[in-house]
């Protein structure tokens, strides 16, 4: 967890069966997009270029509901809950004009905005959308202005209304597991137990006692992939919660998609970077942090946490990322 805000970006298969059954009608590699293909998706044309996509569509385009069209990707379908990112372009579907792009203008020396972190199978039509993509994937989608920005969103400068159709292209650049998959590890004397909604969110039942003294880290899911290094750039999904009253501080399941953060970024406090490092991908990290590993200035300090208190970390290591080069 930081002791500095986090910059929020705004924009926010099926398993193989018998040989003698056939994958259901729509399916793609056995997997079953949750939003269907239609006139409007169909008839948007991308062709992809160096940076940003190249699109084509008649205008208007009228959408008649959400629809999704997903063009390629050659490895494994996501499923529902899985993780992705995509770079994006929005345009109107009355005036085929860009109204946002995670690409820089050609020419400028802007620097590009932050791609998208979706959940698969989410609550909004993006997140929908991205369902059975895979890294290489190209996705039409065709919604409303309204269901992608927002109730009221609307821009008379650029002649657009909530109501008026959005045509969203998105590239997946990377897919991720949404949960920590391993094998399950039996709990440990005074820590709180872990039980696990469908889609992996954790639940805390504390023991009733004291936290303890010193840093006690837990494994609670094993992984079987490769061991964080100090240095490493890790994909989390995590809940903090005040041990003393059992309160919520903090947690990247609420925020809707899990974190990329890097081990040596100072300003992660250490009980969370020592739990995380060594560990190995595909391990659910169950730490409870004395304050003095924790948030012990009190000028850094939220104000929901009081002095002396314990923090409790639940931490899903769903991936290693590869650094970004400069």
């Amino acid at each position: 967890m930081r002791t500095r805000p986090l910059m929020i970006a705004a924009l926010l298969v099926a398993a193989a069966g018998l040989t003698a059954c056939q994958a259901p009608a729509g399916s793609i590699d056995g997997c079953m997009p949750t939003l269907p293909a239609g006139a409007a998706s169909n008839q948007v044309s991308v062709e992809q270029t160096e940076g940003a996509p190249t699109v084509d569509f008649e205008i208007p385009l009228v959408s008649e509901g959400d629809q999704a069209t997903l063009i390629g990707g050659d490895a494994d379908r996501v499923e529902d809950g899985d993780v992705v990112d995509a770079n994006y372009v929005v345009y109107s579907g009355k005036t085929g004009m860009i109204i946002t792009s995670s690409y820089p203008e050609p020419g400028s020396d802007a620097p590009a905005a932050d791609a998208l972190r979706l959940s698969a199978g989410g609550e909004t039509a993006l997140s929908q959308a991205v369902t059975c993509a895979a890294p290489g994937s190209t996705i039409v989608l065709t919604t409303t202005i309204e269901s992608l920005f927002g109730p009221g969103a609307e821009s008379p400068q650029m002649d657009i209304a909530a109501a008026d159709t959005a045509v969203v292209v998105l590239d997946i650049t990377g897919a991720y597991p949404g949960r920590a998959e391993g094998n399950a590890r039996p709990g440990q004397q005074g820590m709180p137990a872990i039980a696990l909604a469908t889609d992996g969110r954790p639940g805390v039942t504390f023991p009733g006692g004291p936290a303890p003294e010193e840093l006690t880290i837990m494994q609670s899911i094993e992984g079987t992939g490769e061991t964080i290094a100090a240095d490493d750039t890790v994909l989390l999904h995590y809940t903090g919660v005040i041990w003393e009253r059992e309160e919520v501080l903090d947690s990247s399941w609420e925020k809707g998609a899990p974190v990329a953060w890097s081990m040596d970024d100072p300003g992660l406090i250490p009980g969370f970077v020592d739990a995380v490092v060594g560990q190995p991908v595909g391990s659910q990290i169950v730490v409870s942090i004395p304050q003095e590993l924790g948030y012990s200035d009190p000028a850094t300090r939220p104000a929901s946490v009081q002095d002396g208190d314990h923090l409790l970390f639940v931490i899903d290591i769903l991936d290693r990322l590869e650094p970004v080069a400069d």
